[in-house]
C-alpha cells in the first residue's frame, strides 16, 4: 500500500484552487467595473449639461482622427463627411458602451438620425471640434 503524503501549505486540492481562481477572477470583474464606473463618471461630471456651456467650457482630452477638427472641416468636402461620419459611429458607440458597463442609460443607434442631429449641433456653431457636436446631441438624446 502506497504512504499518504500529509497535505502541506502547497498542496491544495484542485476543489480550493479552482475556488481561489474564481474568487480572483470576480474580483478582478469587480475591480474593473469599478474602475469602468469611475471613469464614465468623470466624462459625464466632467462634461457640462447644457449645449451652451459645452461650447464655453474648455477640456483637454487626448483625441484622434477628425473628431479633433472643426464641424466646419468635417462637412468641408465629401471625403471629410464620410470619414467623420465613420468616426460618429464608433465614438458614439463607444459612449454606449461605457454607459452600458455602468448601468448608464444608453443613447438610440439610428445611424441616420445621429447624423442628421449632429449636423445640426454643427450648424449652430461650425467652429466646434466635432466630438464636441456628438457628446452634445449624444447628451441630448439621453433626455429623450
Amino acid at each position: 500500500m502506497p504512504a499518504l503524503l500529509p497535505r502541506t501549505a502547497t498542496s491544495a486540492s484542485p476543489n480550493t484552487l479552482e475556488k481561489h481562481q474564481i474568487g480572483s477572477r470576480n474580483q478582478m470583474r469587480k475591480s474593473w467595473r469599478m474602475v469602468k464606473t469611475v471613469l464614465l463618471a468623470a466624462v459625464v461630471h466632467a462634461a457640462p449639461a447644457y449645449p451652451v456651456l459645452a461650447q464655453d467650457t474648455k477640456v483637454s482630452v487626448g483625441m484622434t482622427g477628425i473628431g479633433s477638427m472643426s464641424c466646419a472641416h468635417w462637412r468641408s468636402t465629401k471625403e471629410h463627411l464620410s470619414e467623420g461620419t465613420v468616426w460618429i459611429y464608433g465614438f458614439w458607440t463607444g459612449l454606449n458602451y461605457a454607459a452600458a458597463a455602468s448601468d448608464q442609460p444608453q443613447s438610440g443607434t439610428n445611424t441616420a438620425e445621429i447624423v442628421a442631429e449632429v449636423k445640426k449641433t454643427c450648424a449652430q456653431l461650425p467652429s466646434q471640434a466635432l466630438a464636441s457636436a456628438v457628446w452634445t446631441t449624444y447628451l441630448e438624446f439621453n433626455k429623450r
